[in-house]
């Protein structure tokens, strides 16, 4: 996509963390943009923040866990501005620990938010927006932890491993489409979910942490510059995540080198 002005944007989970610094970004840009939560405050807050940029804005309380809720959505978006032509599937929520230390009803819950919501968005907007045969966008946010399997991170990880997937089987779908599709992948960024873990880990942990976090607006700015470029992974950061991916990368190629050694010569 190249022409913002006036076209329309929804983001769920756009009331804090990166989906707010997303909203930021796009409204700048000239769209009109629909934030989507499930926390009446952070949405009062956020739309006053973003209304002090533009009138353009619409801020409703939506659990994308439901799709009929999204589907109404969907109306109030198209009765007020239009098909929408980017779709960030942002919204998610932490947990888990070690897999046996996760509750059942835990790893339910996340895979309901973190991979079903972002479907249940899939399966609400995309027809729409093929129907309307015009340039549009979907970014769906999941996390370099979807990317690189670390820490103890079970139910989440898992979720956003599946993300990653159906991101790149989306792409496929899409490929002859004017349609196109970005998976966003943070490491470390200024969100409630990072909130959270920096009450739960020691000083030193923590300032590791806030020396790594990525602020939300720049995020945001790559996923514009993403949108723009029709680029489908987004990293947040170059230095750690790029370690980590080259040791993952380097140890798939051993175990197949191994497996099927090269032949020499």
């Amino acid at each position: 996509m190249k022409e913002f002005i006036n076209k329309t944007a929804f983001i769920t989970g756009g009331a804090s963390g990166i989906g707010l610094g997303i909203a930021k970004t796009l409204v700048k840009e000239g769209m009109n943009v629909v934030i989507g939560d499930v926390q009446d405050d952070r949405l009062d807050r956020a739309e006053a923040e973003l209304k002090a940029i533009s009138n353009n804005i619409m801020a409703v309380n939506v659990d994308v866990c439901s799709r009929s809720a999204l589907q109404e959505v969907a109306e109030m978006i198209e009765r007020r501005f239009g098909t929408v032509q980017v779709l960030c599937n942002n919204a998610g929520i932490g947990g888990g620990a070690k897999v046996l230390e996760t509750p059942d009803d835990r790893w339910r819950r996340v895979q309901e938010v973190n991979l079903w919501g972002p479907i249940n968005g899939i399966k609400v907007f995309l027809p729409r927006m093929l129907e309307s045969g015009e340039e549009g966008h979907i970014v769906n946010t999941s996390s370099f932890s979807g990317i690189h399997g670390h820490g103890n991170q079970s139910c989440y990880g898992a979720s956003k491993f599946a993300l990653v997937g159906l991101s790149e089987f989306l792409r496929n779908d899409l490929t002859d489409t004017e349609v196109s599709v970005s998976v966003l992948c943070p490491h470390v960024a200024d969100t409630p979910i990072i909130d959270a873990l920096k009450e739960k880990v020691n000083d030193q942990v923590r300032e590791m942490i806030e020396d790594m976090a990525v602020p939300a607006d720049t995020v945001g700015q790559q996923v514009l510059n993403a949108i723009k470029n029709q680029e489908f992974y987004i990293f947040c950061d170059g230095t750690h995540t790029r370690k980590m991916l080259e040791k993952r990368c380097e140890d798939m190629l051993a175990a197949m080198d191994r497996q099927f050694p090269k032949e020499e010569g």
